[in-house]
């Protein structure tokens, strides 16, 4: 087998602009990238950490920190390595481990000389159109952001504050493309949640994402049965819960690397979702062409993407997937995940 060196370095990838949801303003993000060396062969990972689940820079060094030198030497199969990751005695770090899995399998698919989607037996290299996603901001920035995205066919808007009726609006006078909106647990309360429904079925909204916050189960059930809108489950979906309880309360699920921790994992839990009559949305942190391109590799699997990451930096660092005249991510025929250090 062969012997594997695994290396990392901490990253602040820069916003074009600062992007504010309904916890809080960014305008940067640390990231963590790994590198895993073998048989002269380089495979990629990122580690796009958030507060909201507990992980940052330094939470995803110090998992990595505590692997083992050889902990990759005798892995010979994806299922292996994520069952040798999820039986580490180290403190879980999901982001980290999603890092540390897309890194080999992009090692893997350069090893067997095929693209990771054609190993996989991915229904395309193409995923459906993503979203792109409009910020908090004053109404009039927020305009002038959907105008700026005239590109982009599908508009995902950031709400759960006391103006959500004054955003929508505003950007219903500037286009009529869809539009998602995701309320970030953002509305607290049962009736708070109705009313921004009933308003947002007028306004011709295509889906609700997290509505309301992930532990108020009874309040989420109640207010599935009565929606006239599908609604989405991300923070209340992280990987490990009960899809039968999931499906009580919402009509989806979004799936996120940085969440549920793996790849592998992810497209198993697509299939349970599907037996289940459950959408699957697949999300992304802020973060560079490597986590979304990991990413786009499920997004062949769905019915909703959002991956839009890293559109939202300045520079990004790598090149990986890239995006057709539909907006819809297109994996490469090179082998593994086709990502490389961005030269420009």
């Amino acid at each position: 087998m062969p012997h594997f060196n695994l290396s990392w370095e901490t990253f602040d990838l820069q916003l074009d602009q600062p992007f504010t949801i309904a916890r809080g303003t960014k305008t940067h993000v640390r990231n963590v990238f790994v590198e895993l060396h073998s048989d002269g062969m380089t495979g990629y990972g990122e580690a796009d950490p958030n507060k909201r689940y507990e992980e940052d820079a330094a939470t995803v060094t110090g998992y990595l920190e505590q692997l083992p030198a050889t902990f990759f030497d005798s892995v010979a199969s994806p299922d292996q390595l994520h069952q040798k990751i999820e039986h580490l005695s180290v403190e879980p770090v999901q982001s980290a481990k999603s890092a540390i899995e897309t890194a080999w399998l992009d090692w893997w698919g350069q090893q067997e000389g095929q693209p990771l989607w054609k190993l996989w037996e991915a229904p395309s290299n193409i995923t459906p159109p993503t979203s792109y996603t409009i910020g908090l901001d004053t109404t009039e920035v927020m305009q002038q952001k959907v105008r700026d995205a005239e590109d982009y066919p599908i508009l995902k808007v950031k709400l759960g504050t006391d103006r959500d009726r004054e955003i929508i609006k505003a950007i219903r006078e500037v286009t009529d493309k869809p539009i998602r909106v995701d309320a970030n647990e953002g509305w607290t309360t049962l009736q708070e949640a109705k009313d921004q429904i009933s308003f947002l079925a007028e306004q011709d909204i295509e889906l609700v994402e997290q509505p309301m916050p992930a532990a108020m189960h009874r309040a989420m059930t109640e207010l599935k049965a009565w929606s006239p809108l599908p609604l989405m489950a991300d923070e209340s979906f992280k990987g490990d819960e009960n899809l039968d309880q999931v499906a009580t309360e919402f009509d989806g699920i979004n799936i996120k690397l940085s969440k549920i921790g793996s790849l592998v994992k992810a497209r198993k839990v697509i299939e349970h979702a599907r037996e289940r009559n459950l959408k699957v949305m697949i999300g992304c942190m802020i973060s560079s062409s490597v986590a979304i391109t990991a990413g786009a590799l499920l997004g062949t699997y769905a019915d909703y993407v959002d991956l839009d990451g890293h559109l939202l930096i300045k520079d990004d660092p790598f090149t990986g997937a890239t995006l057709d005249e539909k907006k819809r991510l297109v994996l490469s025929d090179k082998p593994g995940l086709r990502l490389a250090v961005n030269s420009d």
